[in-house]
């Protein structure tokens, strides 16, 4: 590390006002597309994007009061280490700028192809941490003349050591990030996990650096590590190949007439919202016994979460269409044996 002139001269060039100029315009480019696309985005991206430009604003403000400082220093002939310290802190804070920037472009190139779904936030922040370890390590480089390389050599032994005592953590962030690769499931998508015996399901809302974030059809929060979902079985009931399917049992009397309830339960079941059109309902006759005939009215269902609305719908207008056209159900029957 060469420390005196030489390293003043090296803070002041990374002081220029052309670089900061051109992070002012990148900026202001990343503010333009902003305003272009928030009126297609949904509420939680508006407030996603609006927390970013907030943060990044201030951070501008900052980089500018702190360039102005070292500017001011340098007009004003401070001394070399006092000009030196506000330098690189001016530097650093213009760095993390850039990466705020970069995360703004990163976000709105996520929205813009993936216009219903939610956004994996884990990759941007892998992608935050590795580009701010580049640009530290250029920075060490670029001003101190350290060579970031030999510096990862010599911390080795401390690498080891860290990685074995945050052995877990890093089991559950490259498992969430396995998670992100694989996708198996998206932001957004009902699943149902089982794991070691257990069985949660739920609406996936974010993925994190240790456990994946889901809400339940009761609205609780489940929180389940990411290393057991990898080790896990994952059913996904998003839709995307083609709807779930549900089934709802009719028992009727032996003396119903079956053609009618079918053509009954097929016309609640067109009629119901929220059950998919394609592929078309079907009623089946699954079991005869010497005290009543059971149909099972087969559906399809687009949204997961819904299902126990629709369910209430179908069998609302079903048992009415039933009960208008004389069909009844099957009553429990009871045999008495006359004494002998």
């Amino acid at each position: 590390m060469v420390l005196g002139p030489s390293l003043l001269a090296r803070i002041l060039v990374l002081n220029r006002w052309p670089l900061f100029t051109a992070l002012a315009l990148v900026s202001l480019v990343a503010w333009a597309i902003n305003r272009l696309c928030t009126p297609h985005w949904t509420p939680s991206r508006q407030r996603l994007m609006a927390g970013q430009w907030h943060a990044l604003r201030h951070s501008l403000v900052l980089s500018l009061l702190l360039w102005g400082l070292t500017r001011g220093l340098v007009a004003l002939g401070a001394g070399p280490l006092l000009v030196i310290g506000a330098g690189f802190v001016s530097v650093v804070a213009q760095m993390m700028s850039g990466l705020r920037v970069a995360r703004m472009f990163i976000f709105q190139w996520l929205f813009a192809h993936s216009q219903h779904e939610g956004v994996p936030a884990l990759l941007v922040d892998l992608f935050s941490i590795v580009v701010s370890v580049l640009l530290f390590g250029v920075l060490l480089h670029q001003v101190f003349l350290i060579e970031f390389t030999s510096l990862l050599a010599t911390s080795a032994v401390m690498s080891v050591v860290l990685g074995l005592a945050l052995q877990d953590t890093l089991g559950q962030l490259f498992a969430g990030i396995s998670l992100q690769l694989d996708r198996p499931f998206r932001l957004g998508d009902w699943v149902e996990l089982r794991f070691d015996g257990e069985r949660v399901h739920g609406q996936v809302l974010e993925v994190s650096w240790r456990a994946t974030l889901l809400l339940a059809v009761g609205d609780e929060l489940i929180t389940v590590p990411n290393k057991a979902i990898a080790q896990g079985t994952v059913l996904n009931f998003s839709g995307r190949e083609r709807p779930f399917v549900r089934g709802y049992l009719f028992r009727l009397s032996l003396d119903a007439d079956v053609k009618l309830a079918k053509s009954l339960l097929l016309q609640a079941a067109k009629g119901t919202q929220g059950v998919a059109a394609e592929p078309a309902p079907v009623p089946l006759i699954i079991e005869t016994t010497d005290s009543w005939i059971t149909l099972k009215m087969i559906v399809f269902l687009n949204d997961f979460g819904s299902q126990y609305l629709v369910a209430d719908r179908f069998h609302e207008a079903a048992l009415g269409l039933l009960a208008a056209h004389g069909v009844a159900l099957a009553s429990p029957r009871m045999k008495l044996l006359a004494d002998p």
